[in-house]
């Protein structure tokens, strides 16, 4: 089990796989929305409990399964599995959809994936402990990995090599970047830092009362959310001065995951340990509903329209809300 994660009783069920796993339904517009908040279908046939899910721009759904250490490549018409390192935590995809890194918790890599057929191409080692959570900077220059070991790790795409570090403390778990190139970076122990993208310099930095796991920007910025899994919290803070400036209620919750849906309107918030889904409205701070969707809800994705949002669950399926 890792650090600062909390454990939870793995549900195995049968599910029946419905069609719209892949996520391609034509064009793009140009106005985006958010899921109305139904979940419609799953995507089954997995296994090893689902953690962390990412949908790449090609449509396709990416998943990590910890206990069988590989990445799966959901497609239009085939899921492929691609091994990779112990205990796969996190998966992110480049621009243009061709590309994935998958972390592996228990071997501190990264793995560097060619979605195009779905092969390892280099593994990466970046830290003597564990590689957990990742973000790719907006030029895909910089890939950012945190760790529990207090470290926040480097990869430098163009040369698929380890890159500069630097020592925050406590146990890493929340990572995101701003439009600026900003990287914040949370801690289980409460822990908040702001750093420069290009130098890892710390520009500012704060402490929470709470055990932090998740955390997200608003779209815009203008606000970032932090799951606070002991206080049935999300906080919001201020990014720049990264003061605590409201709160979220979900009584009876342990939130975990954390995403802002792609028009800036709603929060998706999970809560492993009840098997719940809690979608929050950003301007009111309300819940708008809560989802139970049972299994173990880890990590929250969207489609670039905001159609659709994916949870990662345990349970050995991905959740599809629509």
């Amino acid at each position: 089990m890792r650090p600062g994660i909390t454990s939870s009783i793995t549900t195995f069920s049968l599910c029946v796989a419905a069609a719209g796993c892949h996520d391609s339904t034509g064009p793009k517009p140009t106005a985006v929305v958010h899921p109305a908040g139904t979940p419609t279908s799953q995507i089954t046939g997995l296994g090893g409990r689902p953690f962390s899910v990412r949908v790449a721009s090609t449509g396709d759904i990416l998943v990590t399964e910890q206990d069988l250490n590989r990445a799966v490549h959901v497609g239009a018409s085939q899921q492929t599995n691609i091994t990779v390192g112990g205990d796969p935590g996190d998966v992110v995809a480049n621009r243009a959809g061709t590309q994935a890194f998958v972390s592996s918790f228990f071997d501190g890599t990264v793995a560097v994936v060619n979605l195009t057929n779905n092969t390892v191409v280099k593994t990466v080692a970046v830290s003597p402990s564990n590689a957990y959570r990742l973000a790719l900077s907006a030029d895909e220059s910089i890939l950012y990995v945190s760790s529990t070991d207090g470290n926040l790790y480097t990869i430098t795409t163009s040369t698929q090599t380890s890159g500069p570090s630097k020592g925050l403390g406590g146990s890493l778990q929340g990572l995101a970047l701003d439009h600026s190139g900003h990287v914040y970076v949370s801690s289980t122990s409460g822990g908040v830092t702001r750093l420069d993208g290009s130098s890892l310099s710390v520009l500012k930095s704060a402490t929470v009362p709470c055990l932090a796991q998740d955390i997200a920007l608003a779209i815009d910025d203008a606000e970032l959310y932090i799951a606070c899994e002991n206080t049935a919290k999300v906080l919001v803070l201020d990014p720049t001065s990264l003061a605590t400036k409201d709160s979220v209620v979900l009584t009876g919750m342990a939130p975990f995951g954390l995403a802002v849906t792609p028009d800036n309107a709603q929060l998706y918030v999970t809560s492993p340990q009840l098997g719940r889904l809690t979608i929050v409205d950003r301007a009111s701070r309300g819940v708008v509903k809560t989802l139970i969707l049972t299994g173990v809800p880890r990590r929250v994705a969207f489609n670039a329209r905001g159609t659709r949002a994916y949870v990662a669950n345990e349970g050995n399926w991905v959740d599809i809300i629509e």
